[in-house]
């Protein structure tokens, strides 16, 4: 038997060496032809049945065509070889673009190419990053690890997002329509992660935080100035100027066109390159921080500055007429001055014992003033607890409250993010279910488990940077603290505001957050130990 398959072997090896090198391939094989007539076959088959699709569906269709193509792309991306490259990539300056045109671009006005999603500057900027970070993190081992000891700095915040997103998954196969509850998370968390991982891998450099937050700042700014033309105008400054090129959601038009003025109240309330004034007034609840300590901080000429922006600041807020700016304002003001004052009793008991004193009383005063001022103040009651105009927005949500407990009794998993079941939100006239309260969409969409994954991990992160904050000993570290008030700022809002488009500019925050934290542990770590002070109980509270 071995010498029959000797010779059989010998003799196909002879065979083949008689056939000339150039005809020795695949193209010359019997069943290559047939194969090539197959190939082509299929890829003309697909090719149709695509087309088919988008004439059919449109740019729906790109959900079931794209999909394995952009599993596949990333798979291939993924198995990139590493290579021996410097990490220098340029993602803050795309970070920084990119923050800075998502306020000064009014995210309703986008660019009109028949055939294409939902085009705008930003979102172009966005996929320019994309595209980076995808070439650029597979290849990278510096990179990813960059971005991975910053994310999982804190483990407790780790977890609890991580919850957030496992419930994600685990509720798709329970939403009504699972398909848009994928496409839904998908698309939304491409925009919020796309900003925490160019910002995680920026801030291993923590001094590039403050240069981002100026960034952000001068984009507030502008827009605050934008509500000065606007509340003049009556309407959104470019109405009327819009060329061709671009279009309007038609559905909302007439929403962004109206005042959006409250029940017995037909004043014009501002929403600069916002669409509805509650989403700018949640975005300046988080602006409004960073500005007011770089106001605090001013020196020099920038003080003339900072006289000019206190009446814009006021103006913005009053012509707003919303509850959740005036408050954000007032948290911040009185935030900042709890965590000074909290940090100058109990962090540096060595400094001057009457200025503490001092301060203690300034600020319960100005708390003392400021309840005898909503007490006796109708019009400040109103803007701040709210009056009778608030009370048809503050019933309809105790309804919706009520329809989200029977639907998490109901299913206590969850129903899948960006489909809220009806019996839960109010029905408006054109068909749409409006939710009031991002708590409940969490709540509905992802269940408990994935509400105290979310807001916990907020929370907790925000935590972390009021602890910066109060063992803070330079400027750099204080920048934890006002970021801390900002998702505070944040967290409240969102109990009567239903809006995931800011949360780029929430996870941005807390990627900055986790590194002012990790950077001050540890300097405190390379303390000589005789250097460190021994804690106050506190001081001891606050590091456990």
């Amino acid at each position: 038997m071995t010498a029959v398959t000797f010779s059989t072997r010998a003799a196909r090896d002879r065979k083949s060496a008689r056939i000339l090198p150039q005809y020795n391939s695949l193209h010359h094989r019997t069943w290559w032809k047939f194969a090539s007539i197959a190939f082509v076959a299929l890829a003309l088959f697909l090719t149709m049945y695509t087309g088919f699709l988008v004439a059919i569906g449109g740019t729906l269709a790109f959900r079931f065509v794209g999909f394995p193509i952009l599993v596949m792309a990333g798979v291939s991306l993924w198995l990139l070889p590493d290579v021996d490259k410097a990490d220098n990539a340029p993602f803050f300056k795309l970070l920084a673009i990119y923050m800075f045109l998502m306020v000064a671009w009014p995210s309703y006005v986008a660019i009109a190419i028949p055939g294409l999603p939902w085009v705008t500057p930003p979102r172009l900027v966005l996929g320019v990053l994309l595209i980076g970070m995808l070439t650029h993190f597979p290849q990278i081992a510096e990179a990813r690890s960059k971005v991975v000891d910053l994310l999982g700095h804190d483990p407790l915040a780790f977890r609890l997002y991580g919850l957030f997103l496992l419930m994600q998954v685990v509720v798709l196969p329970l939403a009504p329509s699972p398909v848009d509850a994928f496409s839904y998370e998908m698309m939304q968390g491409v925009l919020d992660s796309s900003a925490m991982v160019a910002a995680a891998w920026c801030f291993t450099d923590v001094k590039r935080i403050p240069r981002l937050m100026r960034i952000l700042i001068i984009a507030g700014i502008l827009s605050m100035l934008v509500t000065i033309l606007e509340n003049w105008m009556q309407r959104p400054p470019w109405f009327g100027y819009i060329p061709s090129f671009m279009k309007v959601d038609p559905t909302l038009l007439e929403t962004y066109l109206s005042p959006q003025a409250r029940i017995g109240d037909g004043r014009y309330r501002v929403r600069s390159t916002f669409g509805i004034v509650l989403y700018y007034s949640q975005y300046l609840g988080m602006i409004l921080p960073p500005l007011i300590y770089e106001m605090w901080k001013a020196k020099g000429w920038k003080r003339l500055l900072v006289i000019a922006l206190i009446p814009l600041i006021l103006q913005t807020v009053w012509f707003i007429n919303a509850r959740t700016a005036s408050i954000a304002l007032l948290c911040t003001l009185f935030g900042f001055a709890g965590l000074v004052m909290v940090r100058q009793l109990f962090f540096r008991p060595r400094g001057d014992s009457l200025k503490s004193g001092i301060m203690v009383a300034l600020v319960l005063l100005a708390m003392a003033g400021l309840a005898g001022a909503i007490a006796s103040s109708h019009r400040l009651k109103m803007y701040t607890i709210g009056g009778s105009q608030h009370a048809g927005s503050n019933a309809v949500r105790d309804l919706q409250w009520e329809g989200a407990w029977r639907a998490v009794r109901k299913n206590p998993i969850g129903a899948g993010l960006g489909t809220p079941l009806p019996e839960v939100g109010a029905m408006s006239s054109k068909g749409l279910v409006i939710v009031d309260s991002y708590y409940i969409n969490l709540l509905v969409g992802v269940g408990p488990l994935g509400f105290i994954g979310f807001m916990g991990c907020m929370a907790r992160i925000a935590w972390l940077g009021m602890v910066t904050f109060l063992r803070s000993k330079n400027e750099l570290e204080e920048w934890g603290g006002v970021l801390a008030i900002s998702m505070f700022n944040y967290i409240l809002s969102a109990y009567v505001i239903s809006f995931a488009d800011n949360n780029y500019l929430l996870l941005t925050l807390a990627v900055a957050i986790l590194a002012l934290h990790r950077h001050q542990q540890q300097h405190i770590a390379a303390e000589p130990t005789s250097k460190q002070a021994l804690p106050s109980p506190s001081t001891a509270l606050v590091r456990r």
